[in-house]
């Protein structure tokens, strides 16, 4: 006799269900299988002793071994094991390879790191290093092929989902890794092609003042070329390689002697503001020579051997972005035949080679990338056809980081190794870029700082000075060299007890050499020196406090242009703006009502004279706004630390009036009220009628970005960290968000870490960053220093014993 039809439907289901369920089980136990081996012993060829691995609670290894040699290959060991596919893509985004496993999509960005000739140059530059230095790169990539050699179970699920089998990584992969962290820093090409592009539309005058000279500074009137730049492809080039990045990107870092600690040491600071991705950009680690008994503790990149920011046994550093101006855009006159192009002394005929780009599921993609004696024609991305068509000019561009030799190995390993200052200014006078704010505290109570690099001298009658293409026939625009080592910035124990920077401007009016005119805007570093002179106690509560801050001078110093005498219901919304702290907490109104207005007031006053070019262009310009309402109307300026002094040019008035409107003369009072009045009722429309239950977070949402499958929704989910924030553009806690109406309000860039040295007791310093250390979603360090982070939280590294007690520990040992 047969069951009723509803209990068959139910063993059905049961059964399907227990199906299911088992199905899950089996793959999620078999995905686990790609978690690394933290315990036990495995031999390895490749090193001379045995090399340990102990994991902390929270995953940071400390890799001991009796050489130098073998700690490196350690540290590979242990990025493989940890971030393997992390580092499948940045040796494939650098080598313009990624159309390989991602197919078309992929394409463009391939295009373009093939015509920057990242692997070329780095070929070139590993030919020419000393054997010591090869040595070390090889010992890491040594490390990263034991891993993978011998590794069992299946690979982290990226490679699973698309198919991947991952490489040997070479010594030059690492090369690449450090030319892609140059590009990042380096983005003064950008700026270039947005005043060209703004050049073809507006005065001279005009893209001047919407890029206003640097506080207290001036320099000469932009050139007017837009005759030469109006036929240059300046929009697709643009839209091809990115827009420039926003007034407020950047980090911070800063020290301060005994004078003003409560333990009589140093204490020094430092978070670099990058890109948010999961997983973090840095990995945490402790590296130690048993054989020398020393240390170094702090981030390195995967990809790297380095540890770039942290300490040794005798001071501590860090860096943040000085943004020099180490790039310039060439135009590059066509000759009849289009092979060959002017130069000072005639004809010279372009460098060509061809690059075969494959793509998965379709046809490999040729691509002839052409050289000037400036650098790559960076127009020619633009040709997909594959068929180069001449236009009379085209643009090239020059770059220190294209040059045929690299120092980045040699002076990171002396970065680590230093014993004292002097030893470390020696041991680093070499490095070549991107230039950065190197500051420095020991043991011994000193304080430094330190800027090397390759940074370009131009003709002193150089009209351009970086700030736009220049004619490359022209010998007058041709870089005269570099600044010498001896007369790049520098300071140690400075009377004041207090080195910061925030990449504002760091020379004086009598300095002689030109560095940059792209300084960001001192808010953040006027914030961090007035907080660390307040008192002569801090210690490192207080520094976790400063790294911790969100309230934006920026919002307080522009506070006067908010609308006054509106009618209700603006009336009790302006005046709690009004007199808001600027603390931009996520739990607060007032930070999201400011950045809607400021946003609406920035578009009233530009889009009419940007037209189609203000999305392009749309990003905070506070001091250009400042100026404009200096000129305009009678604004109280704020006697205090962070207002920035105004331009008093009349001309910027003209900015408020509407172009488009000739019957009518708008003035910079009205178009305050209506963008306020436009703020509150788009913030009414997505958040309620009740003003005071609007909150910063509901807009201000964090992404740290997956590649690439932070672009395919079903995925992002599982591969992706995202929150709340607090902070904004220019708090000291940076936390920038979107203007753009695709994203508004989304954030993806940050502290990637922050770091805090006692140099009392290095072993006190405090450390944590955005993700966790393992790249596997599977892994329980995937992202558990993320609630740390948003919190403020930090964690140690201790360095009293090769083998700290409560690890899992892995030995490596010789086979």
């Amino acid at each position: 006799m047969k069951r009723p039809l509803h209990k068959r439907i139910v063993k059905f289901f049961l059964y399907s269900l227990a199906l299911l369920i088992g199905l899950f089980i089996l793959s999620y136990t078999a995905l686990k299988t790609s978690l690394p081996q933290v315990e036990g012993t495995i031999q390895l060829k490749g090193i001379s002793e045995n090399v340990t691995i102990a994991r902390d609670e929270n995953g940071i290894p400390h890799i001991s071994g009796e050489n130098w040699h073998d700690v490196y290959f350690g540290i590979g060991f242990a990025h493989g094991q940890d971030r393997l596919w992390q580092l499948e893509m940045n040796r494939r985004i650098g080598s313009g390879r990624l159309a390989e496993i991602v197919g078309k999509p992929g394409l463009r960005t391939d295009r373009y790191f093939r015509t920057l000739g990242f692997r070329q140059k780095a070929e070139k530059a590993y030919s020419a290093m000393p054997q010591s230095e090869k040595d070390t790169l090889q010992a890491y990539a040594d490390g990263i092929n034991a891993f993978l050699k011998n590794r069992s179970g299946l690979l982290p699920p990226e490679f699973l989902i698309l198919g991947v089998d991952p490489e040997p990584w070479t010594p030059v992969d690492t090369i690449v890794w450090g030319k892609m962290m140059w590009l990042s820093l380096s983005f003064n090409y950008r700026k270039e092609l947005s005043r060209a592009r703004l050049m073809t539309k507006l005065t001279a005058k005009q893209v001047a003042q919407l890029n206003p000279t640097y506080p207290g500074d001036s320099e000469i009137p932009l050139p007017d070329f837009r005759d030469l730049l109006k036929d240059l492809p300046l929009k697709q080039l643009t839209a091809y390689v990115g827009d420039e990045k926003p007034e407020g990107y950047g980090s911070n870092n800063w020290v301060i002697s005994g004078a003003l600690t409560g333990s009589g040491k140093p204490l020094l600071a430092n978070d670099p503001h990058l890109g948010l991705t999961t997983p973090s950009i840095w990995y945490l680690v402790r590296l130690h020579n048993r054989t020398e008994n020393k240390n170094v503790v702090g981030v390195s990149f995967p990809g790297s051997p380095s540890v770039v920011l942290g300490r040794n046994d005798h001071y501590a550093w860090g860096f943040t972005n000085t943004a020099p101006d180490t790039q310039d855009l060439f135009i590059e006159k066509l000759m009849d035949d289009p092979d060959y192009y002017q130069t000072p002394t005639g004809p010279q005929k372009f460098k060509t080679r061809n690059e075969i780009i494959k793509v998965k599921d379709a046809e490999d993609i040729t691509l002839t990338v052409r050289e000037s004696r400036h650098g790559p024609i960076m127009t020619d991305i633009l040709d997909t056809k594959g068929q180069i068509t001449p236009k009379g000019h085209v643009l090239a561009l020059q770059w220190t980081a294209l040059m045929d030799h690299d120092t980045q190995i040699v002076t990171m390993t002396g970065l680590m190794s230093s014993e004292n200052f002097a030893d470390l200014k020696e041991k680093i006078s070499g490095y070549m870029g991107p230039q950065q704010n190197m500051i420095y505290a020991d043991t011994k109570g000193n304080i430094g700082y330190f800027a090397p690099a390759l940074v370009p001298i131009r003709h002193k009658d150089n009209k351009i000075q970086g700030r736009l293409p220049s004619p490359g026939w022209d010998s007058l625009y041709d870089w005269q060299g570099f600044i010498p080592v001896s007369e790049l910035p520098n300071q140690y124990n400075v009377e004041t007890g207090i080195i910061a920077t925030a990449n504002e401007k760091i020379t004086q009016k009598d300095y002689p050499h030109f560095i940059s005119r792209d300084w960001a805007l001192p808010y953040r570093g006027n914030r961090i020196r007035d907080f660390l002179s307040s008192q002569t106690d801090h210690d490192l509560e207080s520094m976790k406090k400063l790294q911790g801050d969100t309230v934006s001078d920026m919002a307080r110093d522009l506070q006067p242009l908010l609308p006054i005498g509106l009618d209700h219901p603006y009336d009790a919304v302006v005046q709690a703006v009004r007199s808001w702290d600027g603390n931009m907490d996520k739990d607060m109104a007032e930070p999201l009502i400011f950045d809607h207005w400021q946003r609406h007031l920035t578009k009233l006053v530009l889009a009419d004279e940007l037209g189609e070019m203000f999305t392009s262009n749309i990003k905070r310009r506070p001091l250009f706004l400042k100026n404009v309402w200096s000129a305009a109307t009678d604004i109280s300026i704020k006697d205090a630390y962070y207002s920035l002094p105004t331009a008093n040019d009349p001309s910027y008035a003209q900015w408020c009036d509407n172009i488009n409107t000739a019957d009518t003369i708008e003035n910079c009072p009205d178009l305050s009220r209506q963008a306020f009045r436009l703020a509150v009722d788009e913030l009414t429309s997505a958040y309620g009628e009740n003003w005071q239950n609007w909150r910063w977070g509901q807009a201000h949402y964090l992404t740290q970005t997956h590649r690439p499958f932070g672009e395919v929704a079903a995925l992002a989910r599982f591969f992706q960290l995202s929150s709340e924030q607090s902070g904004g553009w220019f708090t000291v806690n940076v936390a920038g968000n979107s203007w753009r109406d695709m994203d508004l309000n989304s954030s993806s860039f940050g502290p990637s870490y922050r770091g805090l040295f006692d140099l009392n007791n290095l072993d006190n310093s405090l450390y944590v960053i955005t993700t966790g250390q393992s790249g596997n979603p599977l892994s329980g360090h995937f992202d558990d220093m993320f609630p740390k982070w948003l919190k403020g939280d930090y964690v140690k590294i201790q360095t009293a014993a090769p083998i700290p007690t409560g690890t899992k520990v892995l030995t490596l040992s010789p086979h």
